[in-house]
């Protein structure tokens, strides 16, 4: 495949696990665009420019990787909300009709 320094130039390197991959993705095509990439890798706790000397690509494995962080942080956030609005029903420690989680079986 080349040196590492010509993968970074041609955008094999993965920008995440900075893997030398042969099948990647550049963070700048159609392709990222219609999977969300820019905003799904704005997640991690990572700096993302368009014109700095770092790879513009995310490996296949990767972005399976953020597609799981995603619907992880996608169930947090639903499942919070539930709990917070579960907790205003309860004055009494009694679970009301009107509660969103009455009847719900815990596993």
């Amino acid at each position: 495949m080349g040196s590492t320094a010509k993968a970074i130039v041609t955008g094999f390197i993965c920008r995440l696990c900075s893997e030398q991959k042969k099948v990647v993705i550049h963070l700048y095509t159609e392709r990222a665009r219609k999977l969300d990439l820019l905003n799904k890798v704005k997640l991690m706790p990572i700096s993302l420019k368009k014109y700095d000397n770092l790879p513009k690509t995310i490996c296949e494995q990767c972005i399976q990787r953020l597609e799981d962080q995603v619907k992880l942080l996608e169930k947090v956030k639903k499942n919070h909300e539930i709990q917070r609005r579960h907790r205003l029903y309860h004055s009494n420690g009694q679970c009301p009709v009107q509660c969103p989680l009455h009847n719900v079986n815990w596993p």
